[in-house]
């Protein structure tokens, strides 16, 4: 399981400095995230959120703020491309001319994301015998679990 999150301070409705708590994780292959909200003044307390159906900027953005992003680059570019295709395929509605742009990026440099969607593909790419290794980003660019990234579900 990979799994990560981050508290930080947000105002209240009361005007009083509040906590928001927001995580994201990897279970049983899939991605799932969660964020909730407590005020310690007037006592309020909700969840804003939760679901496995990508993860809004609301929850990643602060997660990527707090962490940083991981990137996933395939150990041997030329092994398995076919499988590799496959894999990017189904993970994301790719056509095949996108599947091939984004099978070339995870060659080298690698897709940025957060530890648990790049654990996500791994895990998905080891099961059809495709090795890559998860390492710290230093330039985090939009990668295919960005909302924001076009084409890319």
């Amino acid at each position: 399981m990979a799994e990560w999150g981050v508290a930080f301070a947000v105002t209240c409705a009361c005007g009083a400095e509040a906590r928001q708590d927001a995580g994201q994780r990897l279970r049983d292959g899939t991605i799932s995230w969660d964020s909730e909200f407590s005020c310690r003044a007037c006592g309020a307390s909700m969840c804003l959120g939760f679901g496995a159906d990508g993860t809004p900027h609301w929850v990643r953005d602060p997660l990527i703020a707090r962490h940083g992003t991981a990137r996933l680059r395939l150990t041997d570019p030329a092994a398995g491309r076919v499988a590799v295709l496959k894999t990017l395929r189904e993970a994301w509605d790719l056509t095949l001319p996108q599947a091939l742009d984004m099978a070339v990026q995870l060659a080298d440099p690698g897709l940025s994301g957060t530890l648990p969607e790049v654990a996500w593909l791994r895990e998905r790419l080891d099961v059809r015998g495709v090795s890559a290794e998860i390492t710290t980003d230093s330039a985090a660019a939009p990668g295919p679990w960005d909302p924001s990234a076009a084409g890319r579900g």
